[in-house]
């Protein structure tokens, strides 16, 4: 086979050919890693996008459920319930914290009071939830300490 350019001449472009396919390749992954963010960021707006919606709806759920309590109304509990199951739908689950050892993760604390297990939950004082995995309200509830004789 003939030679077309001269040996130095090929070495250059050579050299450049081999710059501009790293660059390339280098645009190509950047490219497909933020294909991938984008993909991962619009799964979160979509999970999430209700998240004030549904904070605003918690208080009427509390609200309801205190009433319940007071009043023992069977249709009450009816609407309560199918809220529940709408916001379950969304994604949301209830914090279980009834008995269990406090974790500032799930849970803040309001107050502290005496008795028999050491940082566990005495009471709840308001239900905390998580939507989607993500906390979006932790329970607020009151630790006890044992005491020192």
């Amino acid at each position: 086979m003939k030679k077309v350019v001269n040996e130095p001449v090929q070495e250059k472009i050579d050299e450049r050919y081999e710059e501009l396919n790293n660059k390339y390749l280098r645009s190509l992954a950047y490219y497909q890693n933020l294909e991938k963010q984008t993909a991962c960021w619009r799964e979160d707006f979509v999970k999430f996008a209700n998240q004030g919606l549904i904070t605003k709806l918690l208080e009427i759920l509390d609200d309801l459920e205190k009433a319940y309590e007071h009043l023992s109304d069977e249709g009450l509990k009816i609407i309560i319930d199918k809220l529940k199951n709408i916001l379950k739908n969304t994604g949301l689950e209830e914090i279980s914290v009834e008995g269990a050892q406090f974790d500032p993760a799930l849970m803040e604390a309001v107050q502290i009071e005496p008795g028999e297990t050491e940082h566990g939950v005495a009471k709840v004082l308001q239900k905390g939830y998580i939507l989607n995995g993500k906390v979006i309200r932790p329970a607020k509830v009151v630790v006890s300490q044992k005491l020192v004789s």
